[in-house]
């Protein structure tokens, strides 16, 4: 049974190898630091260590779902950076793992300070994990992979995403708590003060008990401070050589780029109307955020990911849910004829009850659009990108992780030349509908291949 290590970073160059250094002397099959933006050597630090170092969009939920979704391990397991193991963490964490009624688990914490303060707050936190059978991330939570995905992963939550996922996990079977014991850092104790920390603690933990049961919406729709449906475009930067490569020859790099150009700014002319949403364009390579910015002024610009394109995608829906979204689209940025009743369709669907996946097919075997009010990020894992089988990966993973499927109409991508002359005929009656992209196809007229 392999075993998938998964650390959430930010600035954590000068805890990390204290925790790195028994992981490989275990001889851990995968390790994986998921950074949300260090400035402070992190990312050298887990180089010098061997482990696979991940950038994501920031946020302790988010960076342990972007690993889960890249992880190949049997068992995935989660540490926090200043987490100090046990001397014999194998040996207690093979006795779990061998033991087919145990779904997942966590250790017994203790804060690495001394005082009856601290004593006080270990007992109390043993205590609290058996009467509300819930976990905190300190204390190492590990699942099997197959429920982790059948769960969703984390929810995409400001505050208790480690308390939130481990009732789910209670509730789908054994939970094993382990002797650990598993020590955390008391630096911010002693850095914020006791009572001042303890303060934090309650209120954070009071605010996700009161609203979390308020409505029937997901947990981080509610606690977000302003929910919205965030849309979110992704694109290539209109580069020469870098986008929309298929179309050459006949045409050339540069003009290649400029159709790339103009199918964007026509589909942000579609989207950015639709009321109720918050328009996101996410760009790669991420040095062409300023470029972005001036093709798309009124729209948030973020840079992609590292990764395939599942990676990214997985990244951006992540990040989107972290910062308040009730519910995430994204669609690509070839789509100037998109209709408003797919998209006004695609939001009511996502507004009713339930877990919904929203998608829209593509005739090439792929999807237009795909839209979530949860970050099942299973659903951008195990694709093979590129290819005619994608939309039915997806809605298999979409099936095994009990998702209600909607499905928009079908639509096409402009990816072949073929492709580009079906749109010049489309728009040669109606250039109000794309009209960029209908004034470069009016100046470089496509013939008809084949």
């Amino acid at each position: 049974m392999a075993l998938s290590v998964i650390i959430p970073t930010l600035n954590e160059a000068g805890t990390l190898p204290c925790l790195l250094a028994p992981l490989r002397a275990g001889e851990v099959p995968e390790v994986l630091v998921v950074d949300g933006g260090s400035r402070d050597g992190t990312r050298d630090v887990a180089r010098r260590w061997g482990v696979t170092f991940l950038p994501s969009a920031r946020g302790r939920a988010a960076q342990m779902n972007r690993g889960a979704a890249v992880a190949h391990g049997d068992w995935l397991w989660f540490l926090h950076a200043d987490a100090v193991l046990p001397l014999d963490w194998q040996d207690q964490l093979r006795r779990a793992m061998e033991d087919p009624a145990v779904v997942g688990g966590g250790f017994r914490p203790v804060i690495d300070a001394s005082g009856a303060g601290y004593r006080f707050l270990n007992a109390w936190g043993r205590l609290r994990m058996r009467v509300q059978r819930s976990l905190y991330g300190d204390q190492g939570i590990f699942v099997r992979r197959d429920l982790f995905e059948r769960l969703g992963g984390f929810a995409e939550i400001p505050v208790c995403e480690d308390v939130e996922f481990s009732r789910r996990m209670w509730r789908a079977g054994r939970v094993a708590i382990l002797p650990g014991p598993l020590r955390t850092s008391a630096r911010r104790w002693r850095r914020n003060g006791w009572w001042r920390t303890v303060t934090e603690h309650t209120i954070l933990a009071l605010r996700y008990e009161l609203m979390k049961d308020k409505q029937r919406l997901p947990t981080y729709a509610l606690l977000a401070p302003t929910p919205s449906v965030h849309l979110v475009v992704v694109a290539k930067a209109p580069i020469p050589g870098r986008v929309k490569t298929r179309l050459t020859p006949p045409l050339s790099a540069a003009e290649a780029a400029q159709v790339a150009r103009a199918l964007l700014e026509d589909t942000l002319r579609r989207v950015g109307r639709v009321p109720g949403t918050r328009l996101v364009v996410a760009v790669d390579p991420p040095e062409a955020v300023p470029m972005m910015r001036k093709i798309a002024p009124g729209a948030e610009v973020v840079p992609q990911a590292a990764g395939d394109l599942g990676a990214r995608m997985s990244a951006i829906v992540a990040d989107r849910f972290t910062r308040g979204a009730s519910a995430v689209i994204l669609i690509g940025s070839d789509h100037p004829t998109l209709g408003r009743a797919q998209m006004d369709q695609a939001i009511h669907w996502l507004r009713e009850d339930g877990d919904p996946l929203v998608i829209g097919p593509a005739e090439d075997g792929g999807y237009y659009l795909i839209g979530l009010t949860r970050p099942h990020l299973e659903l951008f894992s195990r694709i093979s990108w590129s290819g005619p089988t994608v939309l039915r990966e997806t809605l298999a993973c979409a099936l095994d992780a009990g998702l209600q499927i909607r499905q928009l109409s079908v639509d096409r991508d402009v990816d072949t030349i073929e492709d580009l002359v079906r749109l010049q005929q489309r728009l040669s009656g109606d250039h109000d509908v794309a009209p960029a992209t209908a004034r470069w196809l009016q100046r470089r007229r496509i013939p008809v291949v084949g």
